[in-house]
């Protein structure tokens, strides 16, 4: 039960993070926002792991291309490309493409770790997926214009690479510790953001009076600690010690939460229709949770070589 309230709270900070996207673009650039996004957290967790991971330097080496693969997809693409997804789409379809990420979850499991799939868990996925499109759309299949837009791609590309990220999370090599594994991710994903950070800055000077301002402070900082640091240690360690499949269902909760901010934060009014919604999605994960009788899809395993 702890790893899924884990897992809530990680969505429930992810959520802010197409509000943030939306605010911070113009101001700085997305390979900025990443930079310092995932700089912040890194400062903050090396004194706290060096030990450890000096201890699993051993381990750590032996899986090097494992964690610069994860650190590479997880942490530097799959984020960055948000903020370039805010250009173009607003915060409401951000939350809709970006919450079909568990679906990509749920067929790198299926398909490389030969995971079978109950009928319960498509069930609830079907549910999920009818509450997530009753509160994007507000309502109305179409109502918000979605046509294919450059921020449509990118924002695919995040889903894609974060549900694989959760995969491979969920798969991690039995001997690498959880904490030494974020740490490592954490600063690879802030080294890999550099090179772009110091292209971009070159040909977009930071000014300190209108770049960093008070709010773009601030917000950058919640990314830092909260969207990054904070987030990603909670949906690790419940990728870890829990089905992947089944805390991958607790990603569909994103547009609840998201609609929620918008509300306290933007003063957006919450409609029947998000309620409804949020109930729909709910009962989904329920159902996903429920017992297993018998496997939809069953893949059988391929014998070791």
């Amino acid at each position: 039960m702890k790893e899924y309230l884990l897992a809530v709270f990680a969505v429930f900070c992810w959520s802010f993070n197409v509000v943030a996207a939306s605010v911070l673009v113009g101001k700085l650039t997305p390979w900025q926002i990443a930079a310092l996004r995932w700089i912040i957290p890194s400062f903050i967790i090396f004194p706290f792991t060096f030990n450890i991971l000096r201890k699993n330097i051993k381990v750590i080496l032996k899986h090097k291309i494992w964690l610069i693969w994860t650190a590479f997809w997880g942490i530097t693409i799959s984020n960055t490309c948000v903020y370039y997804a805010a250009y173009s789409v607003n915060p409401v379809t951000l939350s809709l493409i970006g919450a079909t990420g568990p679906l990509f979850l749920i067929f790198f499991s299926w398909v490389i770790k030969k995971t079978q799939l109950y009928k319960e868990q498509i069930y609830g996925l079907l549910i999920t997926l009818i509450g997530v499109c009753l509160i994007v759309m507000h309502g109305r299949m179409g109502g918000l214009g979605l046509g294919i837009a450059a921020g449509d791609w990118w924002m695919l590309i995040t889903a894609i690479t974060f549900g694989y990220y959760s995969f491979l999370v969920a798969n991690k090599p039995p001997q690498l510790p959880h904490l030494p594994l974020l740490a490592c991710c954490l600063i690879l994903g802030a080294l890999f953001c550099l090179p772009m950070f110091v292209w971009d800055t070159i040909y977009n000077p930071l000014n300190f009076k209108t770049n960093f301002t008070q709010e773009i402070i601030w917000i950058v900082m919640g990314l830092g600690v909260f969207n990054s640091l904070i987030a990603y240690l909670c949906w690790n360690h419940a990728m870890d010690k829990a089905d992947p499949v089944k805390v991958g269902m607790i990603y569909y909760l994103m547009p609840v939460f998201s609609t929620l901010e918008s509300w306290l934060i933007l003063g957006e009014g919450i409609h029947p229709i998000h309620v409804i919604g949020a109930i729909i999605i709910f009962i989904g994960i329920f159902y996903s949770n429920k017992k297993p009788k018998s496997a939809l899809f069953r893949q059988s395993r391929r014998a070791s070589p």
